[in-house]
């Protein structure tokens, strides 16, 4: 009997994709900060375990209208070249109504597959590559394991884009703690201002439980980021992207400024000026807009000075306790 997979992450913009999982968990899973994979097997699921996954999927009621599918899990592009094509026509075929399909790859990964073998994974239906470039600091990358230095982030995301691919890269202010903010800014933006993504997207790094990460951090190893840090550290970090082509994205609840949205280089002042409006706020104003947006009060500085929000901050204030690791929750 044919039984429906589902790994444990998306990115949140494939909240309402058809989730289809091709492999299990993560090839490299030696990530400090990543708790998703961790103490899990990697596998590849076989081809026709999928297809039959697949044709069961597409006998659902309301299969008429999938629009979106998303390949899971951490790693998608390492199934043989063969296989993966042959699950993407079979996608194609069971959804004719698809607009987009996509996956997670590693860079790594994507150094392995030439330009041509990426261009039949796009004939065969994958318009979407996501890739967690993380760094572009070549120190901060080998702190957190990341199995690729800023030259092999550059190449794999070079292939995606000259597949005609759509590429999305997530970047992760503050992963460099203390210790490396600078150069992981400065290098970071350099190394995004390089790959040019069509989609660009933050994930501020915490701390989670239970990650490698947190180890470092007990054992004084690794220090995080205030709140402010990390926002100064963003922008330093979109100070090298005056003239880079990009859509920045902040989707997810870890980050602190949900307004840093906008098409680069034509909104590039706004941006910085979303930024540079947070760091002039007064102390107490910064202090309760950090709080109501980490408890879900508000979303924006906007929200911030509409009617009775100062009144219900300062009300439940008091819930708010930064900590150092924080659940896994925050992240799922």
């Amino acid at each position: 009997m044919v039984e429906i997979e589902q790994g444990p992450l998306r990115p949140p913009s494939e909240a309402r994709s058809l989730l289809i999982r091709l492999v299990r968990n993560c090839p490299w899973n030696k990530c400090l900060f990543c708790p998703a994979y961790k103490g899990e097997k990697f596998s590849l699921r076989c081809e026709k375990e999928i297809l039959a996954e697949i044709a069961l999927l597409a006998a659902e009621p309301g299969a008429e209208a999938v629009r979106t599918v998303f390949l899971q899990d951490a790693d998608a592009l390492i199934m043989p070249a063969e296989t993966l094509a042959a699950v993407l026509r079979a996608v194609r075929r069971a959804f004719p109504g698809l607009e987009r399909v996509t996956a997670y790859a590693r860079s790594a990964t994507l150094c392995l597959r030439e330009v041509g073998a990426l261009k039949v994974l796009k004939e065969a239906g994958l318009t979407r590559i996501h890739v967690g470039v993380e760094s572009g600091s070549d120190e901060t990358l080998a702190f957190v394991k990341k199995g690729v230095t800023a030259a092999g982030q550059l190449e794999g995301c070079a292939r995606v884009k000259a597949a005609g691919l759509e590429l999305c890269c997530y970047v992760m202010p503050g992963l460099g703690g203390r210790r490396l903010s600078g150069r992981h800014a400065v290098e970071t933006g350099r190394l995004i201002a390089q790959i040019e993504p069509d989609h660009l997207r933050l994930r501020t790094c915490f701390v989670l439980e239970g990650t490698p990460l947190a180890a470092e951090l007990a054992a004084g190893r690794f220090e995080p980021l205030g709140e402010e840090e990390i926002v100064r550290e963003l922008r330093t970090f979109l100070s090298e992207l005056s003239k880079t082509r990009t859509e920045l994205i902040s989707d997810h609840r870890i980050n602190l400024l949900f307004e840093l949205q906008g098409s680069l280089p034509r909104d590039h002042a706004r941006l910085l000026a979303i930024i540079d409006r947070f760091l002039a706020l007064g102390p107490e104003d910064k202090d309760l807009f950090i709080a109501g947006r980490r408890l879900g009060l508000i979303r924006s500085m906007d929200d911030l000075y509409k009617p009775g929000a100062l009144d219900l901050i300062k009300q439940y204030k008091h819930q708010y306790v930064p900590a150092n690791p924080v659940p896994r929750g925050l992240l799922f």
